[in-house]
Protein backbone atom coordinates (compact mmCIF):
# COMPACT_ATOMS: atom_id res chain seq x y z
CA UNK A 1 0.00 0.00 0.00
CA UNK A 2 1.15 3.44 -0.80
CA UNK A 3 0.53 6.53 1.56
CA UNK A 4 -2.48 7.74 -1.17
CA UNK A 5 -4.11 4.80 -0.31
CA UNK A 6 -4.50 4.57 3.30
CA UNK A 7 -6.74 6.42 5.13
CA UNK A 8 -5.74 9.15 6.98
CA UNK A 9 -6.38 9.00 11.01
CA UNK A 10 -5.56 12.54 11.41
CA UNK A 11 -9.15 13.95 10.01
CA UNK A 12 -10.92 11.88 12.09
CA UNK A 13 -9.16 12.72 15.44
CA UNK A 14 -9.55 16.73 14.75
CA UNK A 15 -12.78 16.29 14.08
CA UNK A 16 -13.57 14.25 17.16
CA UNK A 17 -11.38 16.71 19.38
CA UNK A 18 -13.22 19.77 17.74
CA UNK A 19 -16.17 17.87 18.91
CA UNK A 20 -15.60 17.77 22.51
CA UNK A 21 -14.36 21.18 22.57
CA UNK A 22 -17.91 22.19 21.32
CA UNK A 23 -19.31 20.25 23.80
CA UNK A 24 -17.41 21.41 26.60
CA UNK A 25 -18.04 25.32 25.47
CA UNK A 26 -22.17 24.40 24.99
CA UNK A 27 -21.74 23.05 28.83
CA UNK A 28 -19.90 26.07 29.84
CA UNK A 29 -22.80 28.75 27.97
CA UNK A 30 -25.80 27.16 29.66
CA UNK A 31 -23.63 27.66 32.99
CA UNK A 32 -23.30 30.70 32.23
CA UNK A 33 -27.05 31.46 30.76
CA UNK A 34 -28.34 30.39 34.07
CA UNK A 35 -25.91 32.27 36.52
CA UNK A 36 -26.82 35.43 34.07
CA UNK A 37 -30.68 34.55 34.73
CA UNK A 38 -30.22 34.40 38.10
CA UNK A 39 -28.45 37.30 38.60
CA UNK A 40 -30.77 39.43 36.39
CA UNK A 41 -33.92 37.69 38.34
CA UNK A 42 -32.34 38.66 41.62
CA UNK A 43 -32.20 42.31 40.99
CA UNK A 44 -35.53 42.43 39.80
CA UNK A 45 -36.68 41.32 42.61
CA UNK A 46 -34.29 44.04 44.51
CA UNK A 47 -36.46 46.27 43.16
CA UNK A 48 -34.70 47.42 39.74
CA UNK A 49 -36.37 48.79 37.16
CA UNK A 50 -36.20 47.01 33.62
CA UNK A 51 -37.17 50.31 31.94
CA UNK A 52 -33.88 52.17 31.29
CA UNK A 53 -31.77 49.41 32.12
CA UNK A 54 -32.37 47.00 28.97
CA UNK A 55 -29.08 47.78 27.22
CA UNK A 56 -27.75 46.93 30.88
CA UNK A 57 -29.53 43.35 30.64
CA UNK A 58 -28.67 42.77 27.06
CA UNK A 59 -24.86 43.85 27.52
CA UNK A 60 -25.17 41.11 30.41
CA UNK A 61 -26.09 38.40 28.41
CA UNK A 62 -23.83 39.14 25.38
CA UNK A 63 -20.51 39.19 27.45
CA UNK A 64 -21.55 36.33 29.48
CA UNK A 65 -23.10 33.63 27.35
CA UNK A 66 -23.68 34.30 23.62
CA UNK A 67 -19.71 34.31 22.87
CA UNK A 68 -19.51 30.42 24.13
CA UNK A 69 -22.56 29.62 22.09
CA UNK A 70 -20.84 31.05 18.92
CA UNK A 71 -17.39 29.57 19.61
CA UNK A 72 -19.37 25.86 20.13
CA UNK A 73 -21.04 26.35 16.73
CA UNK A 74 -18.03 27.27 15.53
CA UNK A 75 -16.39 24.34 16.86
CA UNK A 76 -18.94 22.31 15.01
CA UNK A 77 -18.06 23.67 11.82
CA UNK A 78 -14.43 23.00 12.37
CA UNK A 79 -14.93 19.45 13.27
CA UNK A 80 -17.15 19.14 10.08
CA UNK A 81 -14.74 20.70 7.68
CA UNK A 82 -11.17 19.21 9.08
CA UNK A 83 -11.48 15.98 7.91
CA UNK A 84 -13.21 17.11 4.35
CA UNK A 85 -9.52 19.18 4.13
CA UNK A 86 -7.39 16.78 5.16
CA UNK A 87 -8.79 14.05 2.45
CA UNK A 88 -8.52 16.67 -0.04
CA UNK A 89 -4.83 17.30 0.44
CA UNK A 90 -4.43 13.83 0.90
CA UNK A 91 -5.67 13.03 -2.69
CA UNK A 92 -3.82 15.14 -4.68
CA UNK A 93 -0.67 13.49 -5.85
CA UNK A 94 2.36 15.11 -4.89
CA UNK A 95 3.89 16.37 -8.26
CA UNK A 96 7.80 16.67 -8.71
CA UNK A 97 8.18 19.26 -11.64
CA UNK A 98 12.43 19.54 -12.97
CA UNK A 99 13.65 22.42 -11.65
CA UNK A 100 14.77 23.78 -15.00
CA UNK A 101 12.97 23.12 -18.52
CA UNK A 102 15.75 23.15 -20.69
CA UNK A 103 19.70 22.45 -19.75
CA UNK A 104 21.21 25.75 -19.37
CA UNK A 105 23.02 27.03 -23.09
CA UNK A 106 26.56 26.80 -22.75
CA UNK A 107 28.46 29.98 -23.14
CA UNK A 108 30.30 30.66 -25.93
CA UNK A 109 32.27 33.66 -25.25
CA UNK A 110 32.56 37.51 -23.98
CA UNK A 111 29.76 40.17 -25.91
CA UNK A 112 31.40 42.80 -24.18
CA UNK A 113 34.54 43.76 -26.39
CA UNK A 114 36.20 46.70 -24.85
CA UNK A 115 37.34 46.99 -21.22
CA UNK A 116 36.60 50.57 -20.04
CA UNK A 117 39.26 52.00 -17.92
CA UNK A 118 38.14 54.01 -15.37
CA UNK A 119 38.80 58.28 -15.94
CA UNK A 120 41.42 59.99 -14.45
CA UNK A 121 40.15 63.29 -15.65
CA UNK A 122 37.67 64.93 -13.12
CA UNK A 123 36.38 67.16 -16.42
CA UNK A 124 32.61 65.96 -15.82
CA UNK A 125 33.05 67.29 -12.05
CA UNK A 126 33.38 70.78 -13.43
CA UNK A 127 30.01 70.94 -15.00
CA UNK A 128 28.35 70.16 -11.56
CA UNK A 129 30.55 72.63 -9.40
CA UNK A 130 32.67 69.86 -7.53
CA UNK A 131 35.78 71.37 -8.55
CA UNK A 132 37.17 72.60 -5.45
CA UNK A 133 38.34 76.56 -5.95
CA UNK A 134 42.28 77.62 -5.98
CA UNK A 135 42.85 80.38 -4.16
Amino acid sequence: MDEFSKPSKKGSILAVACYVFAVALLITAFVSLAACHQNISRQLEQGVPVQGNELAIVNLYLTSCVQYFAFAAAMVFCGKAAPKVLALKNETPVQVTPYMLNPPAEATGSDYAEKVEPEEDDTDFEAWGFREKEE
